[in-house]
């Protein structure tokens, strides 16, 4: 555990949930995560979905994430404001959401982003002609959001009303679904913040893209499940969403309301496919080689030399 961890003792306030198909048992691939807190990182073999077997409590995670303690955890020695410019893009980006909303042939209109720190998402879609507006649990990013960038943005907790009245074109949920307890109910959630003609647009880390990460940073203490593509369009028809379109690479979904709600879970052949992709990222040869490599140039005190080649093949 880390100084700064060890500084965070309510982290060690527990909960127990199964995974989102019920099962209650999984078998243990991993016991701590990247910053060497412990948990139960279990693999369901009835569906393949993975998930922390013992997340936060409820006044852990509202503490965790109200307070900013979250983003200092992934950002050390940065101040919040020093995060807020550094994830903003430059004016006129095309940023890879925006890309992606784009490529779905939704004309520029009113976008609401649920979970959206400090807003730097919004901002390439405010350029870009869009109305935006965003919510968050972190009152410091809310508030930076609002000053810094000009943003209207607001916190969950006293803003769940308010939201109703957007009748949005597009709603963003990205890299939030999975810090969600029960990922069915933040759909369902939402379902009512979505016209027929909303479109829903969901990002996650997925297992088939671990060696993004690398098998050593991608469990970690702030996400509590981990979809496969499987587990995550069963999350979506179990909410009542339809998945129009999706891209593997980026992990980008997009939904629309559907009449019914499904009640059927991935099954054994998902859970192989999810094994498949497991195996594969906790392997990935490449990466290891590059690591054994650097540990023994460094060991032999190569290192200034190495990089010294670098920047002469680099020219």
């Amino acid at each position: 555990m880390t100084t700064q961890t060890k500084q965070l003792d309510y982290l060690s306030e527990r909960s127990t949930i199964p995974c989102i198909c019920g099962a209650v048992r999984g078998i243990m691939i991993r016991r701590k995560d990247r910053y060497q807190l412990r948990f139960k990182f279990r693999f369901c073999t009835k569906c393949g979905h993975v998930r922390a077997s013992n997340p936060l409590s409820a006044h852990a995670a509202e503490r965790f994430y109200g307070t900013s303690d979250y983003r200092s955890m992934y950002f050390p020695g940065e101040s919040a404001r020093e995060v807020l410019i550094r994830k903003t893009p430059k004016s006129q980006t095309v940023s890879p959401l925006l890309r992606y909303v784009q490529g779905l042939g939704v004309a520029p209109g009113k976008i609401v982003e649920w979970g959206c720190g400090g807003g730097w998402n919004l901002i390439p879609f405010r350029d870009a002609g869009w109305t935006v507006s965003g919510f968050d649990y972190d009152k410091l990013y809310v508030a930076l959001g609002r000053e810094v960038l000009g943003l209207p943005l607001q916190e969950i907790q006293t803003a769940a009303t308010q939201l109703q009245s957007f009748n949005s074109d597009v709603v963003l949920l990205n890299h939030v679904l999975e810090h969600a307890v029960d990922p069915v109910s933040l759909l369902v959630r939402l379902r009512k913040f979505c016209t027929p003609s909303t479109t829903l647009v969901i990002g996650v880390p997925l297992l088939e893209t671990i060696s993004i990460w690398h098998w050593r940073n991608f469990f970690h203490i702030a996400h509590i499940h981990y979809f496969s593509s499987d587990s995550l369009v069963a999350v979506a028809r179990n909410a009542g969403f339809d998945v129009v379109d999706c891209d593997i690479k980026s992990g980008l979904f997009a939904m629309r309301l559907a009449d019914t709600k499904a009640t059927q879970w991935p099954g054994r052949r998902a859970a192989l496919r999810s094994a498949t992709a497991i195996l594969k990222g906790f392997v990935e040869p490449g990466f290891r080689l590059r690591l054994l490599f650097r540990s023994v140039v460094r060991v032999l005190g190569l290192l200034p030399i190495a990089r010294r080649l670098k920047v002469m093949l680099g020219q």
